[in-house]
């Protein structure tokens, strides 16, 4: 009998052990994944929290305020939904109301990285086109912009302003030559007539940049065929009598110049024009009035 409670309390003492080692890794266990979800539980409300502030700003028109909270969210949590939706807000603000195109570009860039949604990438991008086009004027990159989308689904009408823009920026380059690539793809490339009004004055104004009178001339009087009502809105008629003023060629200035001044709103200065013109004629060689 002795003998069997002595072997009963070994085995006693052995169950203990066996329960305090596995009350002690349970406990071990608790205090290690304890403060993980505590950090984790509070980086979420962190998140929202600082996102609540930044609507909270845009509500008392804050931008500026809102602008840092939304920037805040941004920075830390990156490619989170609530951090794509800041970068949205963000490009928002520093767009349209804090006016700040360069740091705009930053969070369109975002959107464009890491937003889930086709369409919000799409109107990043163009908006990042757009900006570098338009505001910060950085030719260079927009062409970049601009030749992403047209890698994008895109319409006809779209297609011919993308191309337009592209051809625009390296007009304002100064590599005219390329310029004049872009232009001559455009017009080849079967868009509807109304849209080439811009192109074909693109053209015209490459010509008389690189000093192609004769092809400025012939564009000219392209648009003035073609686009009767909206070259008298362009004054194209009057770019025409200067291209042919500058060629010395007087006579089909001043008979541009007198074709138009019935319909230009600055009738006194076209009647001047013509005046100056035909005293500049008297003088030419062969002509009435000149003297050796």
């Amino acid at each position: 009998m002795i003998q069997r409670l002595s072997s009963l309390n070994k085995e006693f003492k052995r169950s203990a052990s066996r329960g305090r080692f596995v009350l002690f890794k349970v406990m071990a266990l608790a205090i290690f994944v304890a403060p993980l979800m505590g950090n984790q539980a509070c980086s979420v409300s962190s998140e929202k929290l600082e996102y609540e502030r930044a609507e909270a700003a845009t509500q008392k028109n804050e931008p500026e305020k809102a602008f840092e909270h939304f920037k805040n969210v941004v920075d830390r949590y990156v490619k989170t939904p609530m951090a794509i939706q800041a970068a949205k807000e963000a490009a928002r603000l520093t767009h349209y109301e804090l006016k700040r195109p360069k740091e705009a570009v930053v969070y369109y860039k975002h959107i464009v990285l890491y937003s889930p949604s086709q369409e919000e990438r799409t109107e990043a991008q163009k908006k990042l086109a757009d900006l570098h086009f338009s505001q910060t004027l950085d030719y260079n990159q927009a062409i970049i912009e601009l030749s992403r989308l047209l890698e994008l689904p895109h319409t006809s009408q779209e297609d011919y302003a993308y191309r337009l823009n592209i051809a625009r920026s390296y007009f304002y380059l100064s590599n005219f030559y390329q310029a004049q690539v872009e232009v001559d793809s455009i017009l080849n490339r079967g868009y509807a007539k109304e849209l080439l009004f811009d192109a074909l004055l693109l053209k015209a104004n490459i010509s008389l940049t690189t000093k192609d009178l004769d092809e400025a001339i012939a564009t000219l009087k392209q648009l003035l065929e073609k686009y009767p009502e909206r070259s008298k809105t362009e004054t194209i008629g009057l770019m025409l009598a200067v291209t042919y003023e500058e060629q010395k060629n007087y006579a089909k200035a001043i008979e541009t110049l007198e074709s138009i001044k019935n319909i230009y709103p600055r009738r006194a200065f076209i009647e001047h024009k013509i005046k100056t013109l035909k005293e500049r004629q008297s003088y030419l060689p062969g002509a009435r009035g000149w003297r050796k």
